[in-house]
């Protein structure tokens, strides 16, 4: 029984390390790449999340965590221009080759997805080619590529949703006459693409591909929302501004608890500094007023598709009496963010168990920083990260948010647990003295 016990331990001893390595294990791409392409030793698969050209740093985003990566100017690149075109192509597909070079993932070779050469130009269809079909086309069937949350928080209006990762699981969207107009968007990456080929090859004798997608739709046009991401977002204080367009002696009878009854002509002041806060309209006005608001340059406007009427009758939250008028909207903070006003608290006095971290370079540091901040550069974040202690309170800024946030990934990466980072411009001025603004 002994040999037993101890061949058991031994063999569990032996495995323990291929166990742990299969438990820590990131996926080394997106899901959606995942439906078309197999991992490969030394390739990441995601869309770009951010670049920084001042440490030669990029974020890619694979959904289920953020990868970051150097490149030089050995680094080759694909389907785009050069290195600094990158820049025009955040949160779209590109696949990055690596090396692992004194423990960072050094890019080779960074490719965009280009899925659009797959198309002909004719099946390629602009923002006035979508409005024309949509006027003309009454069988017109849009198709949102999106994943369903995205869906749920603005979509072009009649829009279906089927996601490219489960195009395969949901053809029963897709109408039984093969001959009916297809149009296809998501963000302008190559989700609708990949969905416009695959119905291609289901027979569709009628697709189009709307290229700019999303970013391009939401410069001057309005989107739709699910009413349950107007019912949710209600009960978990999601940060949005809720806007009855109906008259306010109607309005103040019944109408979507926290809604507000606002004078358009005379409060753009007070609306927020962020042109991309979620505007949500509902009421007889609403395309009316939805257009005032777009034409002020915010992109964020969105009609809920149904009346009082209807969203008090589904049992949703509705309240009587006066409305506000006066709109307050905080954003919600990225996860692993510090605020503002605790920075800037910092900033004066440093608690004993924190560490304020600045990962410009040397030379940014010396012109001003946070008095007491310790200089750790992004670009010698992961080869000289055990110079800092674990355990203590860690905050890093730099002069954007940009190279914090990445610093923060890395080092979240290294098992660090008590870290944030300040998501914000940072200017300092002669005196030693500092200013934060945010979006």
């Amino acid at each position: 029984m002994k040999n037993v016990v101890g061949i058991i331990v031994t063999s569990v001893f032996l495995l323990l390390p291929a166990l742990l390595f299969a438990v820590e294990a990131k996926p080394t791409m997106a899901p959606l790449c995942a439906g078309c392409h197999q991992p490969e030793t030394g390739v990441l698969m995601g869309t770009l999340d951010n670049i920084s050209y001042k440490a030669d740093t990029l974020q890619l985003d694979l959904v289920s965590h953020k990868e970051i990566i150097r490149f030089d100017e050995k680094t080759r690149v694909k389907n785009v221009a050069s290195l600094e075109e990158l820049k025009i192509y955040k949160n779209r597909a590109f696949t990055v080759n690596f090396v692992m070079r004194k423990g960072e993932k050094l890019a080779t070779a960074i490719t965009r997805f280009d899925v659009l050469k797959a198309l002909k130009p004719e099946e390629k269809i602009d923002k006035a080619g979508l409005k024309k079909l949509m006027a003309e086309k009454k069988n017109l069937v849009i198709v949102d590529a999106r994943p369903v949350p995205r869906y749920d928080e603005g979509h072009i209006p009649g829009a279906i949703v089927m996601p490219a990762a489960a195009f395969d699981k949901q053809v029963d969207k897709l109408p039984k006459d093969k001959s009916t107009p297809l149009v296809f968007y998501c963000v302008g990456g190559c989700s609708s693409p990949l969905s416009g080929v695959k119905a291609k090859s289901l027979g569709y004798t009628d697709v189009k591909v709307y290229v700019g997608g999303m970013p391009d739709w939401v410069k001057s046009e309005y989107t739709t929302v699910t009413p349950s991401y107007l019912k949710n977002g209600l009960a978990q204080g999601l940060p949005l501004v809720l806007v009855d367009t109906r008259a306010r002696t109607v309005a103040e009878q019944g109408h979507i608890t926290g809604a507000l009854s606002l004078d358009l002509e005379n409060t753009r002041l007070s609306f927020p500094r962020q042109k991309n806060a979620p505007i949500i309209l509902y009421g007889d006005r609403s395309p009316e007023a939805a257009a005032t608001v777009i034409a002020w340059g915010y992109t964020g406007v969105k009609l809920l598709p149904m009346t009082y009427a209807q969203w008090q009758a589904a049992g949703n939250p509705v309240a009587t009496g006066a409305l506000g008028t006066a709109i307050v909207y905080v954003p919600k903070a990225k996860p692993g963010t510090v605020s503002p006003e605790e920075f800037t608290k910092l900033g004066k006095t440093i608690s004993s168990d924190t560490d304020v971290i600045d990962v410009r370079y040397g030379d940014e540091y010396a012109a001003g920083h946070v008095p007491g901040a310790k200089n750790f550069p992004l670009e010698d974040m992961a080869e000289h990260a055990a110079e800092i202690t674990k355990g203590r309170k860690l905050v890093l800024y730099c002069d954007t948010g940009m190279r914090a946030e990445m610093a923060y990934n890395i080092l979240k990466d290294k098992g660090y647990t008590t870290v944030r980072f300040l998501d914000g411009t940072l200017t300092f001025e002669k005196d030693g003295s500092f200013g934060v603004t945010t979006d």
